[in-house]
Protein backbone atom coordinates (compact mmCIF):
# COMPACT_ATOMS: atom_id res chain seq x y z
CA UNK A 1 0.00 0.00 0.00
CA UNK A 2 2.73 2.08 0.69
CA UNK A 3 4.28 1.96 -2.46
CA UNK A 4 1.10 3.03 -4.33
CA UNK A 5 0.50 6.12 -1.88
CA UNK A 6 4.45 7.19 -2.77
CA UNK A 7 3.71 6.49 -6.74
CA UNK A 8 0.13 8.85 -6.24
CA UNK A 9 1.68 11.49 -4.39
CA UNK A 10 4.97 11.51 -6.97
CA UNK A 11 2.53 11.89 -9.82
CA UNK A 12 0.67 14.64 -8.27
CA UNK A 13 3.83 16.06 -7.18
CA UNK A 14 4.90 16.11 -11.07
CA UNK A 15 8.65 17.17 -11.78
CA UNK A 16 9.22 19.27 -8.80
CA UNK A 17 12.63 19.08 -7.05
CA UNK A 18 10.29 19.02 -4.05
CA UNK A 19 8.39 17.42 -2.47
CA UNK A 20 8.55 15.40 -6.08
CA UNK A 21 12.42 14.31 -5.42
CA UNK A 22 11.44 12.91 -2.26
CA UNK A 23 8.42 10.97 -3.12
CA UNK A 24 10.40 9.52 -6.48
CA UNK A 25 13.06 8.09 -3.90
CA UNK A 26 10.25 6.54 -1.28
CA UNK A 27 8.72 4.97 -4.18
CA UNK A 28 12.16 3.69 -5.65
CA UNK A 29 13.35 2.73 -1.98
CA UNK A 30 9.58 0.62 -1.58
CA UNK A 31 9.83 -0.99 -5.13
CA UNK A 32 13.70 -2.56 -4.36
CA UNK A 33 12.39 -3.64 -0.89
CA UNK A 34 8.97 -5.34 -2.01
CA UNK A 35 11.31 -7.01 -5.24
CA UNK A 36 13.72 -8.43 -2.42
CA UNK A 37 11.65 -9.48 0.22
CA UNK A 38 9.85 -11.59 -2.36
CA UNK A 39 13.02 -12.77 -3.98
CA UNK A 40 13.54 -14.39 -0.68
CA UNK A 41 16.08 -14.89 2.53
CA UNK A 42 19.11 -15.80 0.43
CA UNK A 43 18.81 -12.53 -1.73
CA UNK A 44 18.15 -10.43 0.63
CA UNK A 45 20.97 -11.79 2.87
CA UNK A 46 23.73 -11.04 0.31
CA UNK A 47 22.27 -8.15 -1.37
CA UNK A 48 19.19 -5.78 0.32
CA UNK A 49 21.90 -2.97 1.58
CA UNK A 50 23.78 -2.20 -1.47
CA UNK A 51 20.93 -3.09 -3.64
CA UNK A 52 18.53 -0.39 -1.53
CA UNK A 53 21.90 2.33 -1.30
CA UNK A 54 21.96 1.84 -4.63
CA UNK A 55 18.52 2.10 -5.81
CA UNK A 56 17.94 6.12 -4.55
CA UNK A 57 22.04 6.81 -4.67
CA UNK A 58 21.60 6.68 -8.48
CA UNK A 59 19.37 9.82 -8.34
CA UNK A 60 21.91 12.06 -7.66
CA UNK A 61 23.06 12.33 -11.63
CA UNK A 62 19.95 14.40 -12.27
CA UNK A 63 21.82 16.90 -9.37
CA UNK A 64 23.65 18.58 -12.48
CA UNK A 65 20.51 19.15 -14.46
CA UNK A 66 18.66 20.31 -11.43
CA UNK A 67 21.67 23.08 -10.96
CA UNK A 68 21.27 23.97 -15.02
CA UNK A 69 23.97 21.80 -15.76
CA UNK A 70 22.69 19.60 -18.78
CA UNK A 71 26.63 17.84 -19.72
CA UNK A 72 24.79 14.42 -18.42
CA UNK A 73 21.37 14.59 -20.54
CA UNK A 74 22.14 15.85 -23.88
CA UNK A 75 19.83 14.04 -26.16
CA UNK A 76 18.46 11.74 -23.47
CA UNK A 77 15.74 12.24 -21.10
CA UNK A 78 17.63 11.10 -18.43
CA UNK A 79 21.30 11.41 -17.10
CA UNK A 80 23.72 8.74 -18.98
CA UNK A 81 24.37 7.17 -16.40
CA UNK A 82 20.44 5.61 -15.61
CA UNK A 83 21.72 2.92 -19.03
CA UNK A 84 22.59 -0.46 -18.85
CA UNK A 85 26.04 0.64 -19.70
CA UNK A 86 26.43 1.46 -16.18
CA UNK A 87 25.00 -2.08 -14.76
CA UNK A 88 27.67 -3.45 -17.55
CA UNK A 89 30.30 -1.37 -15.64
CA UNK A 90 29.18 -2.97 -11.63
CA UNK A 91 29.09 -6.31 -13.03
CA UNK A 92 32.91 -6.20 -14.46
CA UNK A 93 33.57 -4.72 -10.83
CA UNK A 94 31.82 -7.65 -9.70
CA UNK A 95 33.67 -10.21 -11.86
CA UNK A 96 37.05 -8.38 -10.99
CA UNK A 97 36.83 -7.57 -7.50
CA UNK A 98 36.13 -11.05 -6.09
CA UNK A 99 35.98 -9.63 -1.75
CA UNK A 100 33.29 -7.17 -2.68
CA UNK A 101 31.62 -9.18 -5.21
CA UNK A 102 27.95 -9.31 -3.73
CA UNK A 103 28.04 -5.49 -2.65
CA UNK A 104 28.57 -5.26 -6.78
CA UNK A 105 25.93 -7.47 -7.81
CA UNK A 106 23.78 -6.09 -4.97
CA UNK A 107 24.53 -3.10 -6.61
CA UNK A 108 23.83 -3.93 -10.10
CA UNK A 109 20.79 -5.40 -8.63
CA UNK A 110 19.16 -2.49 -7.29
CA UNK A 111 20.27 0.09 -10.58
CA UNK A 112 18.24 -2.43 -12.66
CA UNK A 113 14.98 -2.32 -10.31
CA UNK A 114 15.38 1.30 -10.06
CA UNK A 115 15.62 1.56 -14.18
CA UNK A 116 12.33 -0.31 -14.72
CA UNK A 117 10.80 1.59 -12.00
CA UNK A 118 11.51 4.77 -14.32
CA UNK A 119 10.93 3.24 -17.42
CA UNK A 120 7.27 3.02 -16.03
CA UNK A 121 6.93 6.63 -14.89
CA UNK A 122 5.05 8.69 -16.68
CA UNK A 123 7.56 11.49 -18.37
CA UNK A 124 9.96 10.26 -20.69
CA UNK A 125 11.57 6.95 -20.05
CA UNK A 126 15.00 5.44 -19.91
CA UNK A 127 18.27 5.90 -22.47
CA UNK A 128 18.67 1.93 -21.51
CA UNK A 129 21.16 1.54 -24.55
CA UNK A 130 23.19 4.58 -24.46
CA UNK A 131 25.94 5.63 -25.86
CA UNK A 132 24.89 3.40 -28.81
CA UNK A 133 21.48 5.27 -28.69
CA UNK A 134 19.29 7.74 -27.51
CA UNK A 135 16.17 5.84 -27.79
CA UNK A 136 14.20 5.84 -24.90
CA UNK A 137 12.26 3.01 -23.57
CA UNK A 138 8.93 2.84 -21.75
CA UNK A 139 6.97 0.42 -19.97
CA UNK A 140 2.97 0.84 -19.07
CA UNK A 141 2.76 1.88 -15.22
CA UNK A 142 -0.28 -0.20 -15.06
CA UNK A 143 1.58 -3.24 -15.97
CA UNK A 144 4.73 -2.00 -13.29
CA UNK A 145 1.79 -1.81 -10.71
CA UNK A 146 0.38 -5.54 -11.78
CA UNK A 147 4.11 -7.19 -11.77
CA UNK A 148 4.92 -5.15 -8.30
CA UNK A 149 1.63 -6.62 -6.65
CA UNK A 150 2.86 -10.00 -7.78
CA UNK A 151 5.79 -9.61 -5.97
CA UNK A 152 4.30 -7.88 -2.75
CA UNK A 153 1.42 -11.12 -2.68
CA UNK A 154 4.98 -13.51 -3.04
CA UNK A 155 6.32 -11.68 -0.46
CA UNK A 156 3.47 -12.08 1.81
CA UNK A 157 3.08 -15.75 0.46
CA UNK A 158 6.40 -16.00 2.16
CA UNK A 159 6.16 -14.03 5.21
CA UNK A 160 3.11 -16.34 6.30
CA UNK A 161 4.62 -19.99 5.33
CA UNK A 162 7.88 -18.48 7.75
CA UNK A 163 5.02 -17.37 10.86
CA UNK A 164 3.29 -20.85 9.88
CA UNK A 165 6.75 -22.80 10.40
CA UNK A 166 7.73 -21.18 13.35
CA UNK A 167 4.14 -21.32 14.77
CA UNK A 168 4.18 -25.01 14.27
CA UNK A 169 7.58 -25.32 16.40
Amino acid sequence: MGIVVADWAFRLAGDSFFPGGPLDEVAHLLTTLIVLWALGPRIWDRFAVPALVASVLIDLDHVPGQLGHEFLTRGTPRPYTHSLLSIAVVLVLAALWRSRRDVMLGVALGLAIHFWRDMSEADAGVALLWPFSDHSFRLSHAGYLVVMGLFAAAAALRCRRAAAVSYRS
